[in-house]
């Protein structure tokens, strides 16, 4: 006899603060849910629990995320984000493409699978470049490029962790001169909720990395910015960045987090994310439902 069906269930790797907020958000709006860890899945895939309704992935490794969502989709559960949009997310060079092929304003970039690809993206895109990782959060591993030297540097250290080459692809990307800040917005569903400026004294304006954040408006620019990234990936639940150039003061989407934080910063800005995500999962489950019936 298999085990009754819940309505959300939490796919994650830890119970952090932000998941603990959901799951008691989720509970007040009168829903089932319950974590998951990935091997809490082999019942399900085995048919021996129910299905989940829904599946909200808060996963923090990329390659379990996609995986998680990948086969939760394939059994019939509708996940949040969906299966294609975490793949997008996931890979930075993969949103470079779609932001292209969209239209949608973002720093030119160049794809780069060797050594000598660096240094001629670079050389095409002129000092300072910024290049990065295709995965990576918080971060980890960008690195701004102003000089000869500096590529002959990160050549190096590349050369000594990855002899193999197996970091490649990298991005390399035209340096946005950002006035100290850019923008963070957390989308739910369609809609942007809270839209917050990271403030840093360095370069980098991760929070991870000490910036302080505060809640601006939201424009008629910036949700017109997030609405053309959510008509491209589908509705789901976001972290969208946004730079805007010290000159131009053109706003371009930097990247896209398909599992943002936001227990700290809300604590901060005064939104409930929590509780504005679980209302959307609330409308989704019972289409899910509907659907169903």
């Amino acid at each position: 006899m298999r085990a009754a069906s819940i309505d959300v269930l939490l796919s994650i790797t830890m119970l952090r603060p932000e998941e603990k907020l959901l799951l008691q958000a989720l509970r007040a709006r009168g829903l089932t849910a319950r974590p998951a860890l990935p091997k809490d899945l082999a019942g399900i895939m085995a048919g021996q629990v129910a299905a989940p309704a829904l599946a909200l992935i808060r996963n923090l490794s990329h390659r379990e995320a996609v995986g998680v969502a990948r086969r939760l989709e394939h059994i019939g559960t509708h996940t949040i984000n969906s299966t294609a949009a975490i793949e997008v997310c996931n890979d930075k060079g993969l949103q470079a493409l779609v932001f292209s092929r969209h239209d949608i304003p973002h720093p030119v970039s160049r794809h780069a699978f060797d050594d000598e690809q660096v240094r001629e993206a670079v050389a095409e895109l002129g000092w300072p470049a910024v290049l990065k990782p295709m995965s990576g959060s918080w971060g980890r591993g960008v690195t701004r490029l102003v000089n000869e030297e500096c590529v002959d540097a990160w050549i190096g250290g590349r050369e000594a962790a990855d002899a193999r080459g197996k970091l490649f692809p990298v991005l390399v990307q035209q340096y946005v001169d950002k006035p100290g800040e850019d923008l963070r917005v957390v989308v739910v569903g369609e809609t942007p909720v809270v839209a917050i400026q990271r403030i840093s004294t360095g370069w980098r304006t991760n929070t991870h990395l000490g910036a302080r954040i505060e809640r601006v408006d939201i424009t008629r620019e910036i949700a017109k910015l997030c609405g053309q990234v959510v008509e491209v990936l589908g509705d789901g639940f976001y972290g969208i960045d946004l730079v805007a150039d010290r000159t131009t003061h053109e706003l371009k989407v930097l990247e896209v987090n398909a599992n943002p934080d936001f227990a700290r910063s809300s604590q901060v800005h005064g939104v409930d994310v929590a509780g504005r995500l679980a209302d959307y999962i609330s409308e989704q489950v019972v289409g899910v439902a509907s659907s169903a019936a």
